[in-house]
């Protein structure tokens, strides 16, 4: 089904360049990004606030807040320039192959109640034809890094309506599972597709991750905290990180 809209796609890529290594990178993501005919913008975050380069590509928006990392935050600072009917990202450390985007497209055209959908990365451990064969289906669920692959997915912007934007108190670990979360309590479709494909450096962000964003049990287990008593102790849609869509506009 050919899309409704000539460059339905807006890209949100989340990156942090120190050296010529990682900038290359970023940019190798954003040239397979580019490869697709359906890309509106992509919005690239970057998180040096020295960083005087440019990246090519005449869809590409550079943005460098001036503020501490947050990886949910500077997601929605990109999500607000939004125009496209869907969002993908935002890791910058992935290569997307060819088709990959217009056959999500396709799938959400063709199942208009899904929402939300994840590609899949034939060297990601649970992506193996193992756990999903290579049928070109959509296998419906929320299990975290099976259905929902954290590091890349795309979804409908309207969905942000229902759900609101990210919840800025998760600046690096668990906002994939707040976010699947929040589609699973609202009863609000994802799945992932095994007819769109990806490639990931698993584990690249553990190499630059410093502060509080390093991999260390305190970190993660002061985010798991937050995660647990928002989802189990509290009302998930109104405790302190819940954003509406229209508070960013």
């Amino acid at each position: 089904m050919i899309p409704t809209v000539p460059n339905p796609v807006d890209v949100v890529i989340l990156s942090l360049t120190k050296d010529d290594e990682s900038y290359n990178k970023t940019q190798k993501c954003i040239d397979s990004y580019l490869k697709s005919s359906l890309i509106n913008k992509i919005y690239v975050v970057e998180s040096n606030k020295q960083f005087d380069r440019q990246y090519i590509g005449d869809k590409v928006e550079l943005i460098i807040p001036d503020e501490e990392f947050n990886y949910n935050r500077f997601y929605n600072i990109a999500l607000q320039k939004c125009t496209g009917e869907f969002v993908m990202g935002p890791n910058n450390d992935l290569i997307i192959h060819d088709n990959c985007i217009e056959n999500l497209v396709e799938q959400f055209n063709s199942n208009l109640d899904i929402q939300s959908l994840c590609p899949v990365d034939r060297k990601w451990h649970r992506h193996t034809k193992m756990y999903l064969p290579n049928d070109n289906k959509v296998y419906l669920g929320y299990e975290t890094s099976l259905h929902m692959f954290g590091c890349v997915f795309m979804c409908r912007r309207a969905l942000f309506k229902q759900i609101g934007y990210l919840d800025e108190r998760f600046f690096f670990f668990y906002q994939d599972n707040d976010y699947i979360m929040s589609l699973k309590r609202l009863g609000i479709l994802h799945g992932v597709y095994t007819g769109a494909e990806v490639s990931h450096e698993s584990g690249g962000s553990n190499n630059i991750a410093n502060g509080r964003c390093s991999y260390t049990p305190h970190n993660m287990n002061t985010q798991g905290d937050i995660f647990m008593n928002k989802w189990f102790n509290e009302e998930p849609f109104k405790s302190g990180g819940y954003k509406r869509s229209k508070d960013y506009s």
